[in-house]
């Protein structure tokens, strides 16, 4: 039987209490936290993040940590939630921490094993994400990994004195065509 949480490069593992305060770390990334969240940036302590994880509804979330297979480095994190049992539709959320990391494919390896858990082990039928329209790389990577635009909201986030478009995307499970090869 295949690991379906392990691929060529990453592994979604169980989030370690150590981890959150090197994800702590990617919050003092201006970059980061504007191209993530449409909500204000703001530093948030290691504490903060595992007292978060710690009260997530695990009914209605599946949260990850993703490490690199070769070191077990911690890369980023993923996650499905808000998920819609009746519906069988949730959204995604997605980050590479360290900016040296992305563009590497670590992305497309952790989004792609998201999705085959979701709609091969959650049975989802939909997916869905929000991207901020100035988020290129990433709206390449969903694009790449079958995503296609839904509708957008229009000048929906605020940066800098400037109004950008926040685009929703999803996938439907039937649409879906893994990028990688399970171990």
């Amino acid at each position: 039987m295949k690991n379906i949480l392990v691929g060529p490069r990453v592994t979604l593992a169980v989030p370690q209490p150590e981890d959150f305060d090197e994800i702590s770390d990617w919050y003092t990334d201006a970059d980061f936290m504007r191209r993530m969240d449409t909500a204000p940036a703001r530093p948030l302590s290691g504490e903060d993040l595992e007292r978060t994880y710690r009260n997530l509804d695990r009914n209605t979330e599946f949260y990850f940590h993703v490490h690199s297979s070769d070191d077990d480095r911690l890369l980023g994190f993923v996650t499905l939630y808000n998920i819609e049992w009746t519906n069988q539709i949730a959204q995604l959320a997605i980050a590479i921490g360290d900016p040296s990391d992305r563009g590497q494919g670590y992305g497309t390896e952790t989004l792609n094993l998201m999705l085959n858990y979701g709609f091969n082990e959650l049975n989802l039928y939909k997916v869905c994400l929000d991207v901020i329209a100035t988020n290129q790389s990433a709206i390449a990577v969903y694009q790449n990994s079958g995503f296609e635009f839904e509708g957008t909201n229009v000048r929906a986030v605020m940066r800098d004195g400037h109004r950008y478009d926040l685009y929703h995307m999803g996938l439907f499970a039937a649409d879906f065509q893994p990028r990688i090869t399970l171990k």
